[in-house]
């Protein structure tokens, strides 16, 4: 106990030299505390961030010019313009797959596949799309809406005998029919009636008139994008044509079985519903915005992703339909792809018909497991990568692409849309990406990136982590410095009191501790101080870090000044009514997504630096301490207590 006094006793006689160390020890320590802190604290954020974001992005081939076209409307006598994108050569996505390109999910052009499912039909049919047999009384062209009587209904919601409106004035050459001919068509409601014969022996004037379908026209089209030329319209008068006559003997000819076939239309569209495989579920834009959410059970992990698993998920509405929960199994007979848009309300196949005038064979039938059933917002955006009504997601692994090559049908070419190409790649990874897509020199595409922000995050955070470099090298290399001269200071400066120790009888050990206790204690204070004062000041620059953090201006922006709003109310609801509260359920709802994520950051953002951080810091620049100090009593101790003597003397 002595010892420790005369020791502090000799520190207090140069009381600036004594506070100087203490001070700059503590301001060592503080660096220290702040620098290591910081560093975990990003480290943290880093991961968590990584677990929270997913950089995808959407491929889409961009029109070579926009043409007006002209449309001659016959009830008006002129013409009215309409604008139509018209793009070049079709670009293959295997443009995509170049070295270096870091996908985590490879960018595909994705059709949706049709399933033909027994259960799904509904009613006894509709009056949108009719495949009828008619006849008109008098010979017209039907540049106007013409009286129609049906003498037979192959398929609708239509009976023998009724007058039903037709028009063809849109066609460049309208149809005219014969009177005493039966002529079978498939026809779709288009319009309201109008024109001379409506006008005077129409009902209704509101009634709607029907026009030509496609159905009879196959649009087949092969794996490269070709549409397949279909032998109906290449051979003799059924050039162009979208009707039949019907005569003796006719549904025993090529023509009339395939309008047979046509006659299965609204059929097959009741009973189809659109299947999207896919390499990940958040490569769907809805799914990606939080839009469209699993409610019940899970997602398709990435190992059924990777092994093509026989599971999907589905929408509710299917789920209530088919009467399916979790856990269930769903058959699901795939009969042709299709590369076009399908959002909305529902789907159907621009014709069931290939190139053979047969409905498209099942290419694949199995059973999946509902693994999940998924709801989309009310608020969800209305753009072309919007899913539909029944839309199924499965593996794309589950189905050999191949499989499809003979099935595929459509309203284009197989162009890469935002709806149907799309790739994952790390986060952080699209200035790499970009860099290494430029190299390819195509122009023809329009990559967009979907982030929610994590670009500029990462970039927070790697200043964040820039700082907290310059904290622990800055602290390091000061603390370093300060106990190698205090260290040298003190102990040069006692070398007479130690030789006069060592001539008293004192052992080189109780000289040491006599010297050193002091310094130690004195270290000790001063980096219990710095590193407490650095932890504090750390959860202090974190806080205000989190508050600078950017968001994805893309989506989030308004979402994001909704959840603040809604945040207000909240805090206003205890003193309002039960009606409020349901409205304010709503607004949760619609801006859900974006509380998610902000949420997530700011759960991240508010996680503290843990104490034992500042100890640890604390404890490293301690034995640090001791370490120099140690050695250079060490070396102070191997002289002679003569050299000592002589040595202070000079000092």
């Amino acid at each position: 106990m002595m010892t420790f006094y005369y020791s502090m006793k000799q520190m207090l006689r140069t009381p600036l030299r004594s506070i100087l160390f203490f001070v700059l020890v503590g301001v060592s320590a503080l660096l220290l505390a702040v620098g290591g802190s910081l560093w975990y604290q990003s480290s943290g954020m880093e991961r968590e961030f990584e677990k929270i974001y997913t950089t995808i992005a959407t491929v889409e081939q961009k029109q070579e010019e926009v043409r007006t076209i002209p449309v001659w409307d016959e009830t008006l006598q002129d013409y009215y313009y309409i604008n139509h994108g018209v793009y070049g050569e079709r670009i293959s996505d295997e443009v995509l797959d170049f070295d270096g390109a870091p996908y985590l999910t490879e960018a595909k052009l994705r059709p949706h596949l049709g399933a033909y499912v027994e259960q799904m039909y509904q009613g006894i049919g509709r009056t949108t799309v009719i495949t009828v047999e008619a006849e008109v009384s008098e010979t017209r062209t039907a540049t106007e809406s013409i009286p129609l009587r049906i003498t037979k209904v192959l398929e609708g919601a239509r009976e023998e005998g009724e007058i039903i409106w037709f028009c063809d004035e849109h066609s460049e050459k309208p149809v005219t029919l014969e009177a005493g001919k039966t002529y079978i068509m498939q026809l779709r409601e288009q319009g309201v009636v109008h024109g001379e014969l409506a006008a005077q022996n129409a009902l209704d004037p509101f009634e709607l008139e029907y026009g030509f379908t496609n159905g009879i026209v196959s649009s087949q089209f092969t794996p490269e994008g070709e549409q397949k030329p279909d032998p109906y319209l290449e051979s003799g008068e059924n050039k162009g044509v979208r009707y039949d006559e019907v005569t003796d003997g006719f549904y025993e000819t090529e023509s009339g079985k395939r309008w047979l076939n046509v006659a299965h239309t609204q059929e097959y569209e009741n009973r189809t519903i659109p299947v999207t495989p896919v390499g990940a579920t958040k490569l769907l834009l809805p799914f990606y915005r939080g839009e469209a959410v699993i409610e019940e059970g899970r997602d398709i992990s990435g190992e059924e992703y990777e092994t093509g698993a026989d599971v999907c998920l589905i929408p509710r509405q299917l789920a209530v339909l088919l009467q399916k929960e979790v856990g269930d199994r769903v058959t699901l007979p795939l009969y042709y792809a299709d590369y076009s848009y399908i959002g909305g309300n529902g789907m159907s196949a621009p014709t069931i018909l290939n190139t053979d005038g047969e409905i498209y064979p099942v290419f694949d039938e199995r059973e999946y497991e509902i693994v999940g059933i998924y709801t989309v917002s009310q608020s969800a955006e209305k753009d072309d990568s919007e899913l539909g009504m029944y839309e199924v997601i499965i593996p794309w692994n589950t189905v050999p692409e191949e499989a499809w090559s003979e099935n595929i049908t459509g309203t284009g070419a197989g162009y890469m849309k935002s709806y149907n190409t799309s790739f994952q790649i790390p986060n952080g990874s699209i200035a790499e990406y970009m860099e290494g897509w430029k190299k390819q020199g195509i122009d023809g595409l329009e990559i967009k990136f979907y982030d929610n922000g994590y670009t500029e995050l990462k970039e927070d955070l790697e200043s964040r982590k820039m700082t907290s470099k310059i904290f622990l090298t800055g602290g390091l290399a000061m603390a370093f410095l300060i106990l190698l001269f205090f260290a040298n200071l003190f102990i040069s400066g006692q070398q007479e009191r130690i030789a006069v120790e060592r001539l008293l009888g004192r052992m080189k050990r109780q000289c040491a501790v006599s010297v050193l206790s002091g310094m130690l204690v004195l270290a000790a204070a001063g980096i219990f101080c710095g590193s407490a004062t650095g932890y504090v000041t750390a959860g202090m620059v974190g806080q205000q870090t989190e508050t600078e953090l950017k968001f994805d201006t893309t989506y989030s922006n308004a979402a994001v000044q909704a959840v603040q709003e809604e945040e207000e109310k909240e805090a206003r609801e205890e003193t309002e009514e039960e009606t409020e509260e349901e409205t304010e359920e709503e607004t949760e709802e619609e801006t859900g997504k974006a509380k998610e994520t902000v949420e997530s950051r700011k759960t991240v953002g508010e996680k503290k630096p843990p104490v034992s951080l500042a100890v640890g810091s604390g404890i490293v620049l301690f034995i640090l301490t001791v370490l120099i100090s140690a050695g250079y009593m060490k070396a102070t101790l191997k002289k002679e207590v003569l050299q000592m003597l002589g040595e202070s003397e000079e000092i």
